[in-house]
């Protein structure tokens, strides 16, 4: 289905959150204008895909959670906007399939947030899920770290008529996730390399929302970087 409807909401988001947010973006130069891409970011409240679609300079698709499209209505409003469901109970292959086709056509983006679910009571980050980096390998497409502080008050998306909030947003340097050979990563090789995903979000954000990565801050990548491309994009090897 096309997001027809994704435009309109983007650009009336954008204007509440003029009138209502004390809202500002660091780093959108990091966002290439053509081209696909996969941003990742942690995951606060409901109206997170939004903020991340206003503050990305691109128009991204997005995955969310089946349950939201229990309902007829809300369904085809969903996909209207450009969210396709995940089943978060396991590899849900029909999900990575349709992110895998959309990121084929031409200046395609992609939004999503590994961490599966939004965080809770102030921990911090949970740990990512693989198959955000099973996706970057399938599709080569390169990644954009971003992260959010502050959308914490936003959990009813009514809210985003009157996003009454103090939102930062930081966007990353792109990277790549380069696959070794022709051998299938395995679930471990794939966990690492996520891992190494979500630190790029975390070393984004103050100290207190890094939760799981907190202590990896500083230790060594598992994976290599391949300094042979160019330094607006890295790759980390699976």
């Amino acid at each position: 289905m096309k997001a027809w409807l994704f435009p309109f909401c983007n650009r009336g988001f954008k204007t509440t959150l003029k009138m209502f947010a004390d809202y500002k973006v660091e780093g959108q130069e990091n966002i290439p204008p053509t081209g696909p891409v996969i941003f990742v970011c942690n995951h606060l409240s409901n109206l997170d895909p939004a903020i991340i679609a206003a503050a990305s300079t691109r128009s991204p698709r997005f995955l969310a959670k089946k349950e939201l499209f229990k309902f007829p209505l809300f369904a085809f409003l969903l996909k209207s906007y450009g969210a396709h469901p995940l089943d978060r109970g396991g590899a849900d292959v029909r999900a990575i399939r349709w992110a895998a086709s959309h990121l084929k056509k031409e200046n395609a983006s992609l939004a999503l947030f590994p961490e599966g679910t939004r965080q809770r009571d102030g921990a911090g980050m949970r740990r990512g899920n693989a198959g955000v980096a099973q996706l970057a390998i399938i599709t080569g497409a390169p990644i954009i770290p971003m992260s959010i502080t502050g959308s914490e008050p936003l959990q009813n998306v009514l809210k985003v008529l009157a996003p009454r909030a103090r939102l930062r947003i930081k966007v990353g340097p792109m990277f790549t996730i380069a696959r070794e050979g022709d051998k299938r990563p395995g679930r471990e090789t794939l966990q690492a390399a996520a891992d190494e995903i979500m630190v790029r979000i975390a070393r984004l954000l103050p100290e207190t929302y890094r939760g799981y990565y907190r202590e990896m801050m500083e230790a060594p990548m598992v994976h290599t970087v391949d300094s042979s491309v160019s330094s607006s994009t890295e790759a980390i090897s699976a």
